[in-house]
């Protein structure tokens, strides 16, 4: 039945995405011939400026209807009449949750996918392919001095840090706009303070364990009997080495609690507490 519910809502959401990701690739074909056109007439020009100003406007589209669609599929679906329909259905509380977070990441990452592609099909000459790599090239020339053989490392942990943490940020508006739900009343409202006090909480927490550490690396580091010998460029190696074997590590592993958290309050108040009246 969890494939039928992500069945379901990608049909729903596709008939938005995919028709904005077509015209963003579409103006960014148009623009990438454009760009290769000398000397173009003055109704040429205003024909290409028109179409860069709406590719950069499909492509701030396309991220905040990815945001929006997310919310109000999850609110409307699940919360407003629909939800009648949807809570009578044999189906668990947390699969509904599972398949649109599904949903919502396949869309999250489809978007950032389909900016790519269109800004390599509008820009992705040889010139500026070549400048590229120069860049890529900088920056892990970057990370191999800075890590050593560990760049990689740190490479694969920030791309996991950045899809566990996008989880947690869908999961963390779920549990917001259920917290919401359990008004009688200014729902939206509670919505929204609930999210911000979550997110405030989240953000005092992370600072105070961030603190602890530090002190305690500053403090393990000072009784070193190697730390008299260290100069500061030693020393900032030293902190730096620290990247992929604790700080990473650690952010995922909390980044993963919280997401757990999220959806254990999700799936309570669907099961025990919910409210459509």
């Amino acid at each position: 039945m969890l494939g039928k519910l992500i069945k379901h809502e990608f049909n729903a959401t596709a008939r938005i995405f995919l028709p904005l990701y077509l015209i963003m690739l579409l103006l960014s074909l148009i623009n990438r011939v454009m760009f290769s056109i000398d000397n173009l007439s003055k109704p040429l020009k205003t024909i290409r400026n028109f179409s860069i100003a709406m590719y950069v406007l499909s492509i701030l589209a396309a991220i905040v209807v990815t945001f929006v669609i997310m919310i109000l599929r999850f609110y409307r679906n699940l919360l407003s009449d629909e939800g009648y329909l949807m809570f009578t259905l044999p189906v668990k509380p947390s699969q509904h949750i599972i398949s649109k977070l599904i949903v919502s990441m396949i869309w999250n990452i489809g978007t950032l996918a389909v900016v790519a592609l269109s800004l390599l099909a509008m820009l992705g000459t040889r010139d500026n392919l070549e400048s590229l790599k120069e860049i890529l090239d900088g920056l892990l020339y970057g990370l191999r001095l800075g890590f050593g053989d560990k760049y990689g490392l740190v490479i694969a942990e920030y791309a996991i840090l950045l899809l566990v943490g996008t989880v947690m940020q869908i999961l963390m508006i779920y549990a917001s706009i259920a917290i919401g739900h359990l008004f009688t009343e200014h729902r939206v409202i509670g919505s929204f303070a609930a999210y911000i006090g979550i997110n405030t909480i989240v953000q005092m927490i992370s600072t105070i364990i961030m603190l602890i550490w530090t002190n305690i690396e500053l403090s393990m580091l000072n009784y070193s009997p190697y730390y008299s010998e260290l100069n500061e460029w030693e020393s900032s190696i030293s902190i730096l080495e620290a990247v992929p074997s604790k700080v990473f590590p650690f952010s995922i592993i909390f980044t993963i609690i919280l997401s757990v958290v999220y959806y254990i309050v999700t799936n309570y108040i669907f099961k025990k507490k919910l409210n459509l009246n």
